[in-house]
């Protein structure tokens, strides 16, 4: 996981799984990976996986939880693929090779505003005697 100054704020490139993003070894990988980050307005998604394996496609909730992608708001072919997280909100992403997403290889992130910026330290101290 790489951090970078944007303007006041910390902005985090996460790699999708802190790995490739791949069939997992259970179905939860995904989700139990993303419940203990903090996805906010200006980080990134970076999912890493090898062109003509794999794909991410960002879909709606009802796609993703049936994990089809009709009408897909983007779709990567090419990796590693990079979404810049723009606005609050839930994002989801699947696989739609194959059966991959019904084993698992799916994500949900809960995009947030980024936290205040921690308050300013007062150049002026007190004088010494």
């Amino acid at each position: 996981m790489a951090a970078f100054f944007t303007g006041s704020s910390l902005a985090t490139v996460h790699i999708v799984g802190d790995s490739i993003w791949t069939i997992p070894l259970n179905n939860d990988f995904y989700s139990n990976w993303s419940q203990n980050k903090s996805f906010n307005v200006g980080d990134s998604l970076v999912f890493r996986f090898e062109m003509g394996r794999y794909n991410v496609v960002q879909v709606s909730k009802r796609e993703f939880d049936s994990c089809s992608a009709e009408n897909p708001f983007r779709t990567f072919l090419i990796g590693p693929a990079t979404v810049d997280l723009k606005e609050e909100g839930m994002l989801y992403f699947i696989c739609s090779f194959g059966n991959y997403c019904l084993l698992g290889q799916k994500l949900s992130v809960p995009v947030q505003r980024p936290p205040p910026p921690p308050p300013a330290l007062s150049s002026s101290s007190p004088a010494s005697p």
